[in-house]
């Protein structure tokens, strides 16, 4: 059984941002630890990869800060300067990629990090199954949906194998990632610690949403279906801040091998007229809890951002 606890979102005064977040309390689900702990093998031959992709990161960083960038938006802006004062008030390490399809705005914050997608990734091997089967000119069999949906829904690890193995592991991935124009993430024969970046599963949000011309529409309401319906246990991160929200997610938690973990939680969020794809990453977390907490507060934070920017629309067009 999951154990529940309740805690506060962090509250949080941005006199920068001009925000005010108000202390609210949550359930948080946070589901045993037995769901990816079998992949900490995994993490031993990736780490070195993701530390690769994170020095990588803050080179291409240092390489382009002379490149005149265009002037952020209010929005944009306000988002930084929340994100920059959580991180200074917490010291801990994430990264957050938004985008609003009211305004059509990306917002990214520390964009280069590398992390370790963990479960995650079964949103993009069920990306990978629905293209393969759209080029075949084929609908899902009801092998395949039982596998997508003990992925997406229960995160299972065995029928997460199963289905990697069918779609043709690492080289398929791959190519749905370089479809989606993924630039920092990179499919390996475990799966668990392929590396990935906050810019590039918002991508991989945005295509299951919104769709690609090589995805059948069917079967990526499917998908849309299966992330709505997660079980219980699941439903913790990008939920945070809503409360009658329809959210699509994935969750995903991974120890590296200095006993560290990654968290990460990925989704779309409908609530009124708040409407936002997003995705939140984090490395170094003591305990899975700690990391559960951070995408919490993060995704929280987020949510008061889009929730208030769609108040002020909605005032605008009076």
């Amino acid at each position: 059984m999951p154990s529940i606890k309740r805690r506060p979102i962090f509250a949080l005064v941005g006199s920068a941002a001009a925000i005010l977040l108000a202390a609210q309390t949550v359930d948080v689900a946070v589901n045993s630890r037995a769901g990816d702990e079998d992949l900490q093998a995994q993490a031993l031959s990736r780490a070195s990869q993701v530390e690769n992709l994170r020095m990588s990161g803050q080179d291409s960083a240092s390489a382009s800060a002379d490149a005149k960038a265009p002037e952020p938006s209010l929005d944009e802006q306000q988002f930084s300067a929340a994100m920059d004062e959580y991180a200074a008030v917490t010291g801990k390490t994430f990264s957050a990629a938004v985008y609003d399809p009211a305004t059509d705005e990306t917002w990214t914050y520390n964009a280069r990090q590398g992390y370790m997608e963990a479960s995650i990734v079964k949103v993009s091997m069920v990306l990978t199954l629905i293209r393969e089967a759209t080029e075949e000119g084929r609908g899902l069999t009801s092998d395949e949906m039982d596998l997508s949906a003990r992925m997406i829904q229960s995160s299972d690890n065995d029928a997460t194998n199963e289905l990697y193995r069918h779609i043709g592991a690492a080289e398929a991935l791959q190519e749905t990632y370089d479809l989606l124009a993924l630039t920092s993430t990179e499919a390996g024969p475990l799966w668990g610690a392929s590396t990935t970046t906050a810019a590039d599963q918002l991508k991989i949000v945005n295509a299951v949403i919104y769709g690609t011309d090589w995805l059948n529409e069917d079967q990526l309401t499917y998908l849309q279906k299966l992330m709505n319906g997660v079980e219980s246990s699941q439903y913790w991160g990008v939920p945070s801040g809503t409360t009658h929200a329809s959210v699509a997610l994935k969750n995903g938690w991974l120890q590296d091998d200095d006993g560290k973990w990654d968290v990460n939680s990925i989704g779309y969020v409908s609530e009124d007229s708040t409407e936002y794809g997003i995705a939140v990453l984090s490395s170094g977390n003591p305990e899975m809890e700690d990391g559960v907490s951070l995408v919490e507060d993060v995704a929280g934070i987020i949510h008061e951002l889009e929730r208030s920017d769609a108040a002020r629309g909605s005032a605008g067009s009076n």
